[in-house]
């Protein structure tokens, strides 16, 4: 697989010590506070710390509660983070220690198998770039992608989706079959949707677009993305993102608890989508509490998460695990009778 393939890390926030291989499906199912976040915030971290902005990066430290936040039992318990990640046949390993003048925690290591070890920093930045994370939670009415939006900030969805209406009208305008498909699941989900309303505004050199759409019974009149249910805007930012074109398309995809606010149906049909873009090549990694969701899938794709003595474990499940229980049960109803992990230890 040439995406993420492989992972280790050491220190980091609740982790002590994982050793895990990464497939093209991989759910990570876990109690609350079992360190299912912390795994993903992993891949947020390593962008901002190997940042050419340095400012950029303390910013980011900080606003994540400092340097001691990213360590596990802090600096006074862990000194270093130590990170080995394989992306695209690339194999990096990666050491971060705190700065105590800035509060920030710098990278004081990287090494690699390229031959010339001076294009480290530049490789691993663009690799790292293959593997974005995605937080569609917020979806009130002052969330920005109900705003209006720059037309030209289309080039990537952006993490939480405020770039929506741009990325939607290029690739209505240059991918219309995906654009085509991306609708055609929303009505799925929602079969009064009939289409997005996606009008420029403005002056020429300062277009921007507002999302908006139509119902099916009245398609004299638009609405506002505000007269959408939390659930089915949350579902309209995931087929986005996971029914993009290929060409734009980021090689690995981290959502985290997807299914938040999301009907049965709905639940059933992102399963479907998450499993046709990992067999279109892409790599989804996403979290979940949801045993509905994770009866979808098999069981090798499932990592689960246990919180144990003040760190977190992490198990690559096989179909081994379940033994003859998975004669009468699927994944995620055996996961809900403790037969499997990562539920609360008390």
């Amino acid at each position: 697989m040439d995406n993420l393939s492989h992972i280790k890390i050491k220190g980091f926030k609740s982790i002590k010590e994982l050793d895990l291989e990464m497939k093209p499906i991989n759910v990570l199912i876990g109690a609350n506070g079992s360190g299912k976040s912390n795994f993903i915030s992993v891949f947020e971290f390593l962008k901002y710390a190997v940042d050419d902005n340095i400012e950029k990066t303390e910013l980011y430290v900080k606003q994540h509660g400092g340097s001691d936040a990213f360590l596990l039992f802090g600096s006074n318990i862990t000194k270093k983070i130590n990170i080995d990640i394989n992306i695209q046949k690339h194999k990096y390993s990666l050491g971060f220690e705190v700065d105590y003048n800035k509060d920030v925690l710098t990278s004081t290591s990287i090494a690699s198998n390229l031959e010339n070890s001076y294009d480290n920093f530049i490789y691993f930045e663009k690799d790292i770039k293959s593997i974005n994370t995605y937080h569609f939670h917020n979806t009130g009415k002052a969330v920005s992608f109900k705003k209006y939006q720059e037309k030209n900030d289309y080039a990537f969805l952006r993490s939480d989706a405020k770039n929506i209406a741009p990325f939607l009208y290029h690739i209505r305008e240059k991918f219309n079959q995906e654009y085509r498909q991306i609708v055609q699941s929303i009505q799925t989900v929602a079969p009064y949707f009939h289409d997005f309303v996606l009008n420029l505004v403005g002056e020429k050199n300062d277009e921007r677009i507002l999302l908006r759409w139509q119902h099916k019974n009245d398609l004299d009149n638009d609405f506002s993305a505000n007269q959408l249910s939390d659930g089915t805007a949350r579902f309209i930012c995931m087929a986005t993102l996971f029914l993009q074109p290929k060409e734009l398309r980021p090689k690995t995809i981290i959502l985290d608890e997807p299914e938040i606010g999301l009907h049965p149906t709905a639940i059933a049909v992102l399963s479907e989508i998450i499993q046709t873009v990992a067999n279109d090549g892409a790599q989804v990694i996403i979290s979940t509490q949801s045993v509905e969701l994770a009866n979808y899938f098999e069981p090798d794709d499932f990592i689960i998460v246990d919180y144990e003595n003040g760190e977190s474990k992490f198990k690559r499940l096989n179909a081994q695990d379940l033994g003859d229980w998975i004669e009468t049960y699927q994944v995620g109803e055996a996961w809900s009778e403790g037969l499997l992990g990562g539920e609360p230890k008390w």
